[in-house]
Order: structure tokens, then sequence, then C-alpha cells
């Protein structure tokens, strides 16, 4: 799947001081040129509509309204007259007071003409993880289009659908017949156990079994596996909201538990697809580890090697002790593996998690905690977050050499 299956028209641009709305105002516009022209597909008269506004910041949880835009040449009633026109994108409400000059604004039409206003503060994790979604390189203070063949060429993948997942849009992954017939077998089997959903332990199982990999680079199989469990799971998914739907509902009360039990599943199955995906890898790998061991109290690392009773052997040397924190999204989560293994004094975290900020990083460094990352997610990274920050090869290779004494 591409980009342009979900938008149409991307524009994007850096935001200077004339953009930003006056104190007390409510009533706002940016000029247009012909940039805009082209991203609202009108070349006369005006359009308007309904705008969704996101805010997005590091360190905080991003903000958003909604209000009302309009695109229309200012200069209509002349322009024959004087061959001058003066295209301005009026919008209302005070959005973009929250915004500040260097910050970059995405406007994104989707092909329902639904209208979204990104701001993204500037320098921020957000701004990275959106550069690489949209593939924007160069910012400029005027807008900039991406074309048709841009958004084309754009692939999705699921780690990077972090900011559409804020923005509500609905990623439909394409599924074959092939996927429909498995996804309606995984049911029947499930059913026979018992259950309404695949274990998340045979889903994991399911995906690798369909994909074939070269294990020995460790940060693509992760990926893939992912990738192809997302692809099977949503097939699974589809087919018995589908059931749901076709049965009804007996009130609204019972459709928004519904609806908040299908939302919790995706949140919470991808954190087990990440644990076991992780220990198929370092058991190909060779590599000695129990899961959810106890350490002290109720601590339960994700990953103890060698394992509990070499942590709890006062004679087994702690240089020889690694422990890993699997997290598919942390925010301020990863402070948990910090009390998870007092012997191990530098700690492991594996996430999915795109462009964390550099005050957060800086505060892992300082808690002595090591960002483990498939390798295709280190581009929505700093160069400097990137030296300090491992692939899924490196971490491996780093338990094997102390395994290997």
């Amino acid at each position: 799947m591409n980009l342009h299956s979900l938008f149409t028209s991307v524009a994007y641009k850096r935001l200077v001081l004339v953009d930003l709305p006056a104190k007390g105002s409510n009533q706002h516009e940016i000029n247009g040129v012909s940039d805009l022209k082209r991203f609202f597909a009108i070349s006369e008269g005006k359009v308007s509509g309904p705008i969704n506004w996101h805010y997005f910041v590091d360190n905080s949880d991003p903000v958003h309204s909604t209000g009302q835009y309009a695109f229309y040449d200012a200069r209509a009633r002349s322009a024959a007259r004087t061959g001058r026109s003066e295209w301005r994108m009026y919008y209302t409400g005070d959005f973009l007071g929250y915004a500040s000059p260097r910050d970059t604004l995405i406007l994104a039409k989707t092909a329902d003409q639904r209208v979204f206003g990104l701001v993204f503060q500037k320098d921020s994790g957000w701004l990275r993880a959106a550069r690489v979604l949209f593939g924007v390189e160069s910012i400029q203070p005027r807008f900039q289009l991406l074309r048709e063949e841009d958004l084309s060429e754009q692939e999705l993948e699921f780690s990077e659908q972090q900011i559409l997942d804020e923005l509500e849009i609905q990623v439909e992954l394409p599924t074959s017949i092939q996927d429909e017939d498995l996804a309606a077998k995984e049911l029947e089997l499930a059913r026979k156990e018992g259950r309404d959903f695949p274990s998340t332990q045979r889903m994991s199982d399911l995906a690798r079994s369909l994909v074939d990999v070269n294990i020995a680079n460790a940060d693509e199989a992760l990926v893939r596996w992912l990738d192809r469990e997302e692809a099977v799971f949503r097939a699974i998914e589809k087919i018995l909201v589908q059931r749901k739907i076709n049965e009804g509902f007996e009130s609204v009360d019972e459709f928004i538990r519904y609806s908040l039990s299908i939302q919790n599943r995706r949140k919470s199955r991808m954190g087990y697809a990440l644990q076991h995906h992780l220990a198929q890898l370092f058991n190909s790998h060779g590599l000695r580890f129990e899961t959810q061991k106890t350490t002290e109290g109720k601590n339960k690392p994700d990953f103890l090697f060698p394992g509990q009773a070499e942590y709890r052997s006062p004679n087994f040397n702690a240089n020889r002790l690694v422990m890993l924190g699997a997290k598919s999204s942390c925010k301020d989560r990863w402070r948990q593996i910090l009390t998870e293994a007092n012997r191990i004094k530098n700690k492991h975290l594996c996430t999915l998690e795109q462009a964390i900020s550099t005050d957060q990083t800086e505060e892992m460094k300082t808690q002595m905690v090591t960002l483990v990352l498939p390798s295709k997610l280190h581009r929505s990274y700093t160069a400097q977050q990137r030296k300090e920050t491992w692939t899924a090869n490196q971490f491996i290779e780093f338990v094997r050499a102390k395994q290997s004494h």
C-alpha cells in the first residue's frame, strides 16, 4: 500500500511569523500560491469545508480541534480587468496560535475530501516521523506540493502509522483471497479451542510460517514477520467485525464497548507480537535466555540472558548478565524497566516507536538504557541518536559475545 491510497494531495511549508495569527483574532488567512491551487484542484471560484487541525509537539500529547477553511481568489472580481489574482486560504479558530516560527505545516487531503492541517514543532521527533511518512526532504517557507507520483512511490509500513493513528485514519491493508481463506480457517480453529480470536502465540507462529526470511538479517526478519502478522490479524478482524455488524447491536453502549475492545486488542497484540518474534530470533541465533522470570520482588524483565538461575547466583559474573525490555511503543513506559533487574546496570529496550524525542533519548542515556530498533526505523532519528541506538543484529551479537565465554 502506498501513500496515494490515503491522500490525493499533500502540501507543506515552514511557518514564518506572517503566517501566525495575531493575538485575540479569530479570523486568519494564509496566502496561497499555485501549489495550493493544485492541492485543492481549483483554478477559479471557491472551495470550502471542515479542516481537522493537529499540533504535534515532543513530550506532550498532540492537540487537535476542528474548524472551517475556504480557499478563494480575493481579487476575483477585479481579476478580469487587472489580470491579477490573489489566492488565500481562510480558516476559523485560533489553532495556529499554538505554533511558532519555523514549525512545519502539512496540509493533507484524503480521497473522500477530508482536509487535515498538521503542525509539527520544529526539530521534534514528530516532525522527523512526518518527514519519513511523507518522504519530505527540504522544507521551505513557501508551499511545496507532493506530486501524485511522489505519493504513489511512498510505501506504507506498519512502523510508519503512528501519525495516521493519531489522525484516526484507518489503513486498510490489502488482503488476498488466500488471506481471507486462511483467516476463516484460523477463526474456526480458535472457536474449537473455545476462543473468539487466535492466541497471540498462534498468530505469531502463523505469520512466520508464511514468510521466507534470511534469519542472519535479524532486523529485516523482525520487520517482515511483524508486517505479515499485521496483515493476517486485520484479515481475521475484518471477518469478526463484519459478523458482529451483521448481527447488530442492542444499544449504543454495547457498540461503544465492542469498539473499545477492538482498539484495546490492537494495542496489546502488537506488544505480544514483538516479544514472540524476538524470542524466535534469539532461539534461531542460539542464545540462552528466559522470558518473564522474576528478578527482585514482582519485577519480571521481558528477556533475561542467560536466565533466572544465573541472575540469582551470587557466583555468576554480573557483567555477563543482559536484560531486554520489549515495548512496541514506549513513551513514558520505558522507565518501567529501570527497576526490573538491579544486578544489571546497563539495560536494553527494544521498541517499534518512531522518532523518540532527543530529550527522552538523552534521559535514557543518563539512566544507562540503550535503545534497540529494527534498522528501518533508524532513519526517523537524528544522526546523533542513530550513533547511540542499536539494531537487532547488534544486540544479538552483543549477547552472543557475552555467552561465548
